[in-house]
């Protein structure tokens, strides 16, 4: 008994197992939370001995794909059922940077690239080395909710090129987190042969041998849930960051025969005939394809449909755990991607980092109290968002420098009226390298219709997206200078923006 002000010092704002034994703790000792642990030498109260209700704060758990885009994601069957059937389907979310590296800091930080500097995957403003030099491995959700009294574990990719080659060295672990399970970058197939840094220790990994990626991590999360529920002060945040669908796919040799035959969806932008209103970075570089690339973008297509299967693994036995452990009432589940993936559109044979929905657009599903059964919600949203979202649900405070804004009023089944929630959301690629091809570094304001994009070549993109929804028709030079300049005036203001001035 001596132990009860720790635990219920710890008491959060949906009541669970935990925060049960804690009641009857209570009920049993008449002590207060405060208190000293011991009964009150005070008679009971007459008029009831009920203890108070006491809610707990919930457990959070984010899992990411990496080049999961939404066509693909939302039509994996068990992904339907677990996720859209029973939980909220965003329809308008987007990357703000769609690019791994700058996207993870995005989704970690909460911030936009152009303030946390991580703008590539290679070279200058890339990855783990400038995340780790700007300080951001001590300014992340990790951190702020370990702070926050949440147990924390991280499952999978953390930022490229992690660990850096200078001190500290490959088996540093950032702090903020309890459970520590990450992909070394300098030594991944993604799938199939990997590196992980397990809490300091370096172990290598062979799908040969069974030790398929995402299985392991999955294993690696459900121990972690375990050990979460035994400590049971504690609410937990779990990161399970996964590899799946990324090319090369190397998907898990029980689902290699899956999806015999798959191509690639065949839009009116797949292999686009006329490319003369598209910026000239793309004209220059997209030749239409032959009929050998399309093949290859087939059976990339087919792997990766393979390899969300694995994906599909992980996430039932996610949802089995937290239901055996009596969880599942108070977990948040979110679901999403750090970007899309072109298959052909636009004749891009593959990579992201462009402004077009197939790159921007995200999958985004939500699970958890309160949060209403398949429904959809039309409401923009960034992946800046999910940690202002996190910490608002963990009632800690959400530090200033963070871009993004909470997400809860949305999870409700009475959500704001879309004319009282931010009308454009900024995507950005500031600079760097794209993938495959060469791309300007650009800043693109998504409204609910429309998208608008300006190139730092001077080159600009309109396009409406109610009559065009498959950007094919660029609008730029026949849309009155009135809209161009509207649009661009806001634009100016966010890819400038930080912290409170980036929200509405």
């Amino acid at each position: 008994m001596h132990d009860l002000p720790r635990r219920c010092a710890t008491i959060r704002p949906v009541i669970s197992n935990r925060a049960l034994s804690c009641v009857l703790l209570l009920g049993l000792v008449g002590a207060s939370c405060g208190g000293s642990g011991l009964a009150s030498p005070s008679p009971a109260p007459t008029t009831s001995t009920t203890p108070a209700p006491v809610v707990t704060r919930p457990n959070i758990v984010l899992v990411l794909l990496d080049d999961g885009e939404e066509a693909m994601t939302s039509n994996m069957p068990r992904i339907r059922a677990s996720f859209i059937d029973k939980g909220l389907r965003f329809t308008n979310a987007f990357a703000n940077t769609p690019l791994c590296g700058p996207s993870r800091s995005n989704i970690l930080s909460g911030q936009f690239s152009h303030n946390t500097g991580v703008i590539a995957n290679t070279g200058d403003g890339a990855g783990y080395p400038t995340w780790a030099q700007n300080g951001y491995d001590a300014a992340n959700i990790g951190p702020w909710l370990k702070a926050a009294g949440y147990r924390t574990g991280i499952f999978g990719k953390y930022q490229n090129d992690y660990p850096t080659k200078e001190p500290p060295n490959e088996t540093y672990v950032p702090p903020g987190w309890d459970d520590w399970r990450v992909v070394m970058s300098d030594r991944v197939a993604y799938n199939d042969y990997y590196t992980l840094n397990e809490n300091g220790t370096l172990t290598t990994y062979s799908s040969d041998t069974g030790g398929y990626q995402a299985d392991i991590l999955s294993a690696r999360l459900q121990s972690f849930l375990k050990a979460a529920e035994a400590n049971d002060s504690q609410p937990f945040f779990a990161f399970l960051s996964l590899g799946a669908p990324h090319t090369p796919t190397a998907p898990a040799a029980r689902h290699l025969s899956a999806y015999p035959g798959a191509t690639a969806p065949r839009g009116a932008s797949f292999n686009e005939p006329d490319l003369s209103d598209k910026p000239r970075w793309l004209q220059d570089q997209s030749p239409l394809m032959d009929s050998a690339t399309i093949a290859e973008i087939d059976s990339d297509y087919r792997g990766s449909l393979q390899a969300m299967l694995s994906v599909e693994d992980a996430t039932e036995a996610l949802f089995q755990t937290l239901d055996q452990l009596g969880e599942s009432s108070n977990t948040y589940v979110f679901f999403t991607s750090d970007n899309g993936l072109h298959r052909g559109e636009h004749r891009l044979r593959g990579g992201k980092n462009t402004a077009f929905e197939e790159s921007i657009r995200m999958p985004f599903y939500v699970r958890g109290p309160g949060v209403p059964a398949g429904r959809t919600i039309d409401h923009l949203a960034g992946l800046v968002d999910l940690v202002p979202t996190f910490l608002s649900l963990a009632g800690a405070s959400i530090p200033g420098s963070v871009d993004g804004m909470s997400l809860t009023p949305l999870l409700s089944s009475t959500p704001p009226a879309l004319s009282n929630w931010r009308q454009e959301m900024l995507v950005e690629h500031p600079g760097g390298a794209g993938l495959p091809i060469r791309i300007p570094a650009w800043y693109g304001l998504r409204t609910q219709s429309e998208i608008y994009v300006e190139y730092d070549n001077g080159e600009n993109e309109y396009y409406d997206l109610k009559t065009d929804p498959l950007e094919l028709n660029n609008l730029a030079r026949q849309t009155p200078s009135s809209t161009l300049s509207r649009l661009s005036a806001r634009l100016a203001v966010l890819k400038a923006c930080r912290g409170a001035a980036c929200r509405p």
